[in-house]
């Protein structure tokens, strides 16, 4: 049975749908509850079994590297160290990768090819954020053992939930089994937002996936293509016509922290009373 015990985070992006949060914060140490956002992910990905990561970050997110590491002391951060993630963190390992310009998640993703080598590894947007007693990841590792194809997470979306997603990677499909769909087409980024009709269901994908390392051959595929940034939706969408890309519905609560009312509503839903 093949494991996953390697994840790639991007996480060198400028945060822009969140500034002025993000002028002076890195937008993974925004807080969702007591916790900022790049913890809720790793303690996540720990526990679906992932014990070394590579996370990509620029040269303006040093408090990334030193919350993540541990080398800061309140109140350089708005939080208190929670020893026991520590704990856990430190069995692990984790390099850090420096993206020195914002050229897009492909070519961030690009940058752990030599940490990936030849292993399947998750790859974790750091701004969407499940909610989920089944962590993201573990959720996703039935199909891709079944069919030993790349498969990414997808959401269900209707009505008024539209407002706090962005608008790419809309997915079409094909039904598989109880669990598992084969993606037919999946949507380029637009700037208009996100809009479903009224009783219509969207499938979305989601916070990223488990890839095969074929994944970095179709990085430098699509390079020559790239119109500015070297982006992962034209990877994703030569997997689709390969007929090699799946997804699995994720079951939980499941939050776009990169939108500010995706991120306020995770707020929210994280300070819920239990």
């Amino acid at each position: 049975m093949i494991q996953v015990t390697k994840a790639v985070i991007p996480a060198a992006g400028l945060g822009a749908r969140l500034s002025p949060l993000t002028r002076h914060t890195p937008k993974e140490l925004l807080p969702i509850g007591e916790k900022p956002m790049i913890q809720h992910h790793l303690e996540m990905c720990m526990a679906a079994g992932i014990t070394e990561f590579c996370i990509i970050i620029s040269p303006r997110k040093a408090q990334l590297r030193d919350f993540v590491t541990g080398d800061w002391t309140p109140p350089a951060l708005p939080f208190e160290k929670d020893l026991r993630f520590y704990n856990q963190i430190e069995r692990c390992r984790i390099i850090f990768v420096t993206q020195t310009s914002p050229t897009g998640v492909a070519d961030a993703v690009g940058l752990a090819r030599g940490f990936v080598g030849d292993d399947p590894f998750a790859c974790i947007m750091p701004d969407c954020l499940l909610f989920s007693d089944k962590p993201h990841i573990q959720q996703l590792l039935p199909t891709f053992q079944r069919y030993r194809k790349s498969v990414i997470g997808a959401v269900l979306i209707t009505g008024v939930e539209t407002q706090r997603f962005g608008n790419v990677g809309l997915l079409s499909c094909h039904k598989l089994d109880e669990e598992s769909f084969l993606i037919t087409s999946l949507s380029d980024k637009t700037p208009e937002p996100l809009y479903a009709k009224p009783g219509e269901t969207i499938y979305k994908g989601f916070g990223g996936g488990i890839y095969l390392p074929e994944y970095f051959k179709l990085i430098e595929e699509t390079r020559p293509h790239a119109k500015g940034e070297v982006d992962d939706v034209p990877i994703h969408q030569m997997l689709v016509k390969q007929e090699k890309l799946l997804g699995v519905v994720l079951q939980g609560a499941a939050f776009d922290t990169g939108h500010p009312l995706g991120l306020r509503a995770a707020a929210h839903y994280a300070g819920r009373p239990t």
